[in-house]
């Protein structure tokens, strides 16, 4: 009853004109704060159920502690910017009767925590006996206390818990009676207490950043013996991505430097293939900064490996030449300069095809295939998801082909003197 929400469907892009975030931006500032109401506007989420972009998880084992620390926590980060709909998953509950056991005088008569709460629950809330069937109906018979006994503290204390094997004992001899506050929700990570605070983050500032200005806000604060924050949603999602691409791009460079040296049979030459894959990340890096991007950790991590194979593929082809033309006679410099030629017009016809291809994506144009006849639709919102991906590859691409078709001749004939060299040194010689 004390929750509500409105959802808001735009029409398509191309009748609207405007992204969806700055819409939501204006009707965010638009509402403003409504006093005693928490009020969020979000877009609706796509993909898996995430957390918030950011997620402060404040653990310990005294609820009302936590309560006073999430308070503190909110009241210091509520001016980082960037940082809106602050929210807590503190609920607060009408006040409630609690019965607290204790535990020595419990465990000295032979009870426990979980007996004493089953036998309360049986007799306040009733406890399933048997099943009623009256013609074709079924009915289930609960068993507990009348309504004017199970209401009266003084009536529940003198009730009789039953002991394996000695008498029943009244329940005032291993506990008492606490007037407190209600919990709407009790939530536990690695066995403590645990209070989430969410928020979200504004157009034109990433979640790394306004993290980065949280993390020094609450550098200084001072946290009691036993309890902790921590830093989830986003930046959760996000190591974890990247730890998960990481080991799929080294397991990638370890597949393909095996498959080329049973391929070559050689060490050296799948060596420097390895060294224009490292070398083809400094476009990504350079194709991100032209174009204003962040470093996006699963798209543009996709972008990377899926340039990896794109380059291995190119230098490939041109050491193969390279070799061809050494197995017909020509020396190292001879053999580099001819398969350069060569092998020039594959390489650019492959890489400018591709770049080709991703250019669309890479500036926001799509194609509407639920209209017929399809339309092209520019500056779509699913283009913010693939450009980074999109833009990686294309610079990465140019950038590599230009250090296939040179870096690579180089470092083949640099590692082609360095083994004359080390033959002729440690060659043995005749008497």
């Amino acid at each position: 009853t004390h929750i509500g929400n409105i959802r808001i469907e735009f029409v398509d892009m191309a009748l609207r004109g405007r992204d969806s975030m700055e819409i939501v931006e204006e009707l965010r500032e638009r509402i403003g704060r409504i006093p005693g109401a928490e009020v969020k506007v979000d877009r609706e989420r796509e993909g898996p159920p995430l957390g918030a972009p950011i997620e402060i998880e404040v653990s310990g084992d005294d609820f009302a502690v936590l309560a006073d620390l999430s308070y503190e926590i909110m009241r210091r980060i509520e001016g980082v910017p960037g940082l809106v709909d602050l929210q807590s998953d503190l609920e607060d509950a009408l006040p409630e009767m609690q019965f607290i056991v204790n535990r020595r005088k419990a465990a000295l008569l032979g009870l426990d925590t979980r007996s004493v709460g089953t036998f309360m629950r049986a007799a306040i809330f009733g406890l399933y006996s048997t099943r009623l069937r009256a013609g074709e109906e079924e009915y289930d018979i609960t068993v507990r206390l009348p309504e004017d006994q199970r209401n009266n503290l003084e009536l529940l204390s003198r009730l009789r818990i039953g002991r394996a094997g000695a008498g029943a004992v009244p329940l005032s001899s291993i506990g008492s009676w606490e007037y407190a506050a209600g919990r709407g929700s009790i939530t536990r990570k690695n066995q403590s207490r645990m209070i989430a605070i969410s928020g979200e983050t504004e157009e034109g500032r990433s979640v790394r950043e306004v993290l980065d200005d949280v993390s020094t806000v609450l550098a200084n604060m001072e946290l009691p013996l036993g309890y902790e924050i921590t830093f989830a949603g986003d930046d959760e999602e996000m190591r974890k991505a990247f730890a998960f691409l990481s080991r799929a791009f080294m397991l990638a460079l370890g597949a393909i430097m095996v498959i080329l040296v049973a391929q070559f049979n050689s060490v050296f030459l799948p060596l420097i293939i390895m060294v224009s894959v490292v070398l083809s990340t400094m476009g990504v890096l350079i194709g991100l900064m032209l174009c204003q991007m962040r470093f996006v950790v699963i798209m543009t991590g996709l972008g990377v490996i899926s340039l990896a194979g794109i380059v291995v593929n190119n230098a490939i082809v041109l050491i193969d030449c390279i070799q061809q033309h050494r197995a017909a006679g020509l020396n190292a410099l001879d053999a580099s300069v001819a398969a350069g030629k060569q092998r020039l017009r594959p390489v650019l016809l492959t890489a400018l095809t591709t770049i080709l291809g991703l250019i669309p994506m890479a500036v926001g144009y799509s194609l509407d295939v639920r209209s017929f006849p399809p339309r092209i639709i520019a500056g779509a919102e699913t283009s913010a998801w693939w450009a980074p991906m999109a833009v990686a590859v294309i610079f990465g691409l140019a950038i590599a082909t230009v250090l296939t078709l040179v870096v690579i001749p180089v470092l083949y004939n640099i590692f082609d003197n360095l083994a004359e060299h080390i033959k002729r040194r440690w060659a043995p010689k005749d008497d």
